[in-house]
C-alpha cells in the first residue's frame, strides 16, 4: 500500500484535513436546518389558502430540498471515506491506478478518489440525461 506521506507533505495533509472539517461542519448545519424546518418533507406545509398551484409549487420546492438533503448526506459520507483513507495512508492516490492525485485537485475536491483520467472515464461511463434536454 502506498504511503500518502511520500506524495503529500504534512502541511498539505493538514490543509486538506482542515478543508474537510470546515465542509463537514457546513454540511451538518445544512442537514440539521433542512430537517428541523421540515422542508425536506414531501408534504406541503399547512396554508390558509389551498390553491392547487401554490400547493404544487410547495411540493416542487420541498422535492428540491429533499434532493439537496440527499446530496449533503452523500457528501458527508464522502468526507468520512476521505478521513478513513487518511488514517489508512491511502489518501491522495487514485483508487484505479494508485497514482498520486495532484494536490491542486485535492484542494478543489478533498474527497477525490480518482485521478483526472479515471474520473473522466467514470463520468463518460456514467452519463446522466440532462433534466430538461439539451
Amino acid at each position: 500500500m502506498t504511503d500518502a506521506r511520500a506524495h503529500l507533505n504534512e502541511a498539505q495533509l493538514q490543509e486538506l484535513e482542515a478543508l474537510l472539517v470546515r465542509r463537514e461542519a457546513d454540511l451538518r448545519a445544512e442537514v440539521r436546518d433542512l430537517k428541523q424546518s421540515g422542508l425536506a418533507s414531501s408534504e406541503p406545509r399547512p396554508r390558509e389558502v389551498n390553491d392547487p398551484v401554490d400547493i404544487a409549487d410547495e411540493r416542487f420546492l420541498a422535492g428540491l430540498d429533499h434532493v439537496q438533503l440527499m446530496r449533503d448526506q452523500e457528501e458527508l459520507r464522502d468526507i468520512q471515506d476521505a478521513r478513513e483513507r487518511m488514517r489508512e495512508k491511502r489518501f491522495g492516490f487514485c483508487e484505479e491506478c494508485d497514482e498520486p492525485i495532484p494536490f491542486a485537485r485535492l484542494l478543489a475536491k478533498p474527497t477525490a478518489k480518482l485521478c483526472l483520467e479515471h474520473q473522466e472515464q467514470w463520468e463518460n461511463n456514467h452519463r446522466s440525461v440532462p433534466p430538461f434536454g439539451a
